[in-house]
């Protein structure tokens, strides 16, 4: 039998004090973020909105950045107008089209006519149809295994002849 730990409790857990025990009391970051937003006072923010302010007007790209996102919020990203992409792919029917395909876009992305975008979208699409081609030949497999074997009977295996019972004297 294993000498009890007495660092440990009955259930094998550390006990409190201990290395490796709970840590600190629970709710203690609460305490300090609550005692922190007490000592700030609406005054306090208007002041360091208007310092902010002052650098601003000053030339500081931070504290430009800083006011605008607290007053106005963020700028929304652009979006990105749709560009046909000038690259020859083949139809998406077989794996074999689908590797063709991908051969054509590495050959586009060395010669620099696709950006990194571009390039990660039609890739994306490109394993997408392969994947869906996969799938499909594999349901055509399978429906064509089941249909094979729809008229075959079976059988449960013969069971293995018993051997004589011993019993114990």
């Amino acid at each position: 039998m294993p000498k009890p730990n007495a660092e440990r409790d009955e259930n094998g857990r550390f006990t409190q004090g201990n290395p490796g025990g709970p840590g600190r009391a629970k709710g203690r970051g609460y305490e300090l973020q609550r005692a922190a937003q007490d000592a700030v006072t609406p005054e306090h923010v208007a002041a360091m909105m208007r310092k902010a302010m002052r650098l601003a007007l000053e030339g500081s790209l931070t504290a430009m950045r800083f006011v605008m996102e607290r007053t106005v919020g963020r700028a929304p990203e652009a979006q990105a107008m749709a560009e046909p992409v000038a690259i020859d792919m083949p139809e998406l029917r077989t794996a074999a089209d689908c590797a063709t395909a991908i051969d054509a876009l590495t050959e586009a992305i060395c010669s620099g006519s696709l950006n990194r975008e571009q390039a990660t979208l039609l890739m994306s699409l490109v394993q997408a149809r392969l994947h869906a081609i996969e799938v499909r030949d594999v349901e055509e497999r399978l429906m064509a295994l089941e249909q094979q074997t729809s008229g075959v009977e079976l059988t449960p295996p013969p069971k293995p002849p018993s051997s004589p019972s011993r019993r114990r004297r």
